[in-house]
Parts: C-alpha cells; structure tokens; sequence
C-alpha cells in the first residue's frame, strides 16, 4: 500500500470512529444534553452540573425541588404525594443563588405549568454579589449549558461521558439489565450519612463568642439587596402562577454558635431581616422560618455537621408548608408580613441568649 493510500485509510478509520463515537454519545445521551431517556438504557443520576441542565430542558414535570446540598435529602414522592405534583429535584451543592436561579428560570421558561418550587434559602450565601459563581468547586461545563452546538464536541468526545457513562450503559442493554433511571428520591441522596451530636460539632469542645458582632456595612446591605432582588424575587414575580415555597435552611444551634463565636451574628440576623423583607413584597412567595423550632435545631442527632439537616428533618419540613398551604393548620413558621418581625424577633433572642457550651456538654 502506498503512503497516500496508507494515509487516506488511516484518516477515513479516524473519521469513522469519531462519527461512530459521537452518534453513539447522541443516541444515549447520558447527560440529557439532546433527548430525555431512552428507552432500555438505565440512567444514573449523579453528576448534578452536568445532568441538572438537560433534566431541566427535556424531562416532564409540573413541580421543582431545588437549592444546595440543603435540598438533597428531599423525597420527590413524599412532595408529590402531599401537593399532587410531578416534581423534578434539582440540587446544586454549594451553589450561590445565582446559579440555582440560572437553572430554575429555565425550568420555568420551559415548562410554564409549573406549579410549586420549593427551595430552601441558605444564609451562608445571603452577603454575597448577586452574579457570583463558584469558581473553588471545578470547571463549570458550560459547553452543556448554551446552544451552541460547536462546543458539544467537549461532550461528544468527553472521555468521563464515553468511557464511565455511555460504554458501561451500552455494556448492560447489551447484557439484558434492565432500563431505567434513578429515581428522584435517590438522585444526590445523602441521608445515609451518620447524622450525630459528635458530627454536628465537628469536634468542638467549647464555644467563645466574639466580643464584638458588628452589622452589616452599607455595601453588604446593598449586596444582600441585590442577591435577592436578583436570584430570588425577581423570577417570582415575572411567574405570578407559580407558587415558590421557600424558606431559611434550619442550621443546627450549633452554627448559630459558630457565628457568635466568628463575630457574624448580627450580620447574619440582619441580612435575614433585609432578604425576608424584599421577599414578602412578592405576593406568590411563601416564606418560612424554622429557626425557632428549638426541638429541631438544638437536637444535634438532626445534623451531620453544623448545618445539613436529615430526611427526617426534610420530611418534616414538607409537613409543616403542606398544612400551610393548604390551611389545615396555621402555620408557627410562616413569614408573613404581619408576623416577620415577631419570628426573627424569637429567633435573635433564642440564640442571643442560648449557653451553646451545653451543647457540648451533652
């Protein structure tokens, strides 16, 4: 074989594997970057940036369940078995509200039957600039986000999609496994863990509050303004339809000892009172406050670290919004804005007066 013939043979091989590889990719499409599930592959759902988006696009739904880890140990089926929903659960660990908004304004902009979004609030990310990203946690895989379709090659050819997702699916149809995905109960699951007073305290012996806890600068005012304005109020109010559940992640006493102890106190209570505020001004918001259920938060069996909560916690949580919602009950925990002021009021004195040195004794 000449050296032409050698050389054109080689680069119609190389082309072949490369369209054989794509197309493959393209056909089970294990990030739902083209199509929803196909049919006889099972699905496993795990890499949240990356899988978020195209369940987001292309999965059926009329109910989200969405936010940092705060949202993982949530049970799509308890929610829908409470509200008559069909929820999606869309969690992003660590995420800043910008990028938990990013997703959710898809969800809404794609499926606009959307009836309930539930989304727990988390403090640790209220003083932060409304379009701040994590840049600590990796490169975000953008390529999967836009519409450009020149970038996707950075999928088709991703040897993470190829070789840990699409081989081993191909691998198990071919095999006769069963098809499938994991269910949303179980996507990003962490309720498994040990959940502990030794684990809360992360190995603590003793708190000692900061002498000063001083409040929050005029540009931190600003920015929670912004953050909230942004990433939380603003989607409310262009979807007047949609109901949005949210609510201040119950953090452990443990954590509230933590910020006496940092000096972020007070600026913590005021950031709270400056989101709740600018939130209760949209009439399709329903906003809640846990911090004041002190058999909850005090109970350091309920946390595996000073700030996730357990299902059992989560599962409470769906309890006491479902009563709300739908009057059954009246609510301790609502934010209203009759009753805003009342709760945090309860909430600073609670922790402002609370030994937290007795958690360590226990």
């Amino acid at each position: 074989m000449s050296a032409k013939k050698w050389l054109t043979t080689l680069y119609c091989l190389l082309l072949a594997f490369l369209v054989v590889t794509g197309a493959l990719v393209v056909w089970i499409d294990p990030f739902f970057h083209y199509h929803g599930p196909v049919g006889g592959f099972y699905y496993q759902l795990g890499d949240q940036r990356s899988q978020n988006d195209g369940i987001t696009r292309h999965f059926d739904y009329d109910a989200v369940i969405t936010g940092t880890s705060m949202a993982e140990n949530f049970r799509t089926s308890e929610f829908d078995a409470l509200f008559g929903t069909h929820a999606v659960k869309l969690p992003y660990p660590g995420a800043t509200y910008k990028e938990i908004n990013d997703n959710l304004e898809k969800a809404l902009d794609t499926h606009p039957d959307v009836t309930y979004v539930l989304r727990p609030l988390d403090l640790t990310h209220l003083i932060e600039d409304a379009s701040a990203m994590r840049t600590d946690m990796g490169d975000y895989p953008d390529y999967l986000y836009d519409n450009n379709i020149l970038n996707d090659v950075k999928y088709l050819y991703n040897s993470t999609v190829l070789f840990e997702y699409a081989a081993p699916m191909l691998a198990k149809r071919a095999l006769g496994e069963e098809g499938g995905i994991t269910p949303f109960d179980d996507y990003s699951w962490s309720g498994d863990d040990e959940y502990s007073a030794e684990k809360a305290l992360e190995g603590k012996t003793s708190f000692v509050p900061a002498r000063s806890q001083p409040g929050l600068t005029e540009e931190e005012k600003q920015m929670v303004e912004d953050n909230i304005e942004a990433n939380v109020v603003r989607t409310a109010r262009e979807h007047p339809k949609t109901i949005f559940l949210y609510y201040f992640a119950p953090y452990s006493a443990a954590y509230y000892g933590k910020c006496m102890e940092d000096g972020t106190f007070e600026k913590l209570e005021e950031a709270e009172q400056l989101a709740t505020k600018a939130i209760l001004a949209c009439d399709n918001i329903r906003l809640f406050l846990f911090s004041s259920d002190t058999d909850t938060t005090m109970n350091l069996a309920n946390y595996k670290d000073m700030g996730h909560y357990s299902p059992e916690v989560s599962s409470l949580v769906l309890e006491r919004l479902h009563l709300a919602v739908t009057g059954e009950e009246a609510s301790l925990y609502e934010m209203t804005r009759e009753s805003a002021d009342d709760l945090l009021t309860r909430e600073r004195e609670i922790y402002e007066s609370f030994d937290f040195n007795s958690l360590v004794a226990e």
